[in-house]
């Protein structure tokens, strides 16, 4: 499965996005929540509850049951995910991505989503995923 991660340009780049200066530029933090947010993409597209259960530890039991129902009825999924930002406050951060799904071959459209996260002990985690 592949997992795609990309950062969009500034407004008037025509040339795309710079990912060598970004991320060079980018706080520790903010790497650590991309990294998150691709084990959550990557746990989505391996249908891996245990990874899944490890960037998001608050998981509910109807989500864990909806996410159990929702990897038993895809044959195949690829997730890429493009940031459009990340506003890191000391120990949380609201995380504001693009993301589109290929399902089965096709591709569903693409859509918002916002991960508000928190660091612990361990690290960044996911808290709550919504639109």
């Amino acid at each position: 499965m592949l997992v795609m991660l990309a950062l969009l340009a500034p407004a008037g780049d025509a040339a795309g996005p710079d990912l060598q200066s970004s991320t060079a530029t980018e706080s520790a933090d903010q790497t650590a929540i991309r990294k998150v947010i691709g084990d959550y993409a990557k746990a989505i597209e391996n249908k891996d509850l245990d990874l899944f259960k490890a960037v998001k530890p608050s998981l509910s039991a109807d989500e864990e049951r909806r996410a159990r129902t929702a990897f038993a009825s895809i044959q195949s999924q690829v997730v890429k995910i493009t940031f459009l930002s990340i506003d890191v406050k000391e120990h949380q951060a609201v995380v504001k991505v693009t993301r589109r799904d290929t399902i089965n071959g096709s591709i569903p459209g693409a859509f918002p989503q916002t991960f508000n996260m928190s660091k612990g002990r361990t690290g960044w985690v996911i808290d709550e995923i919504g639109r």
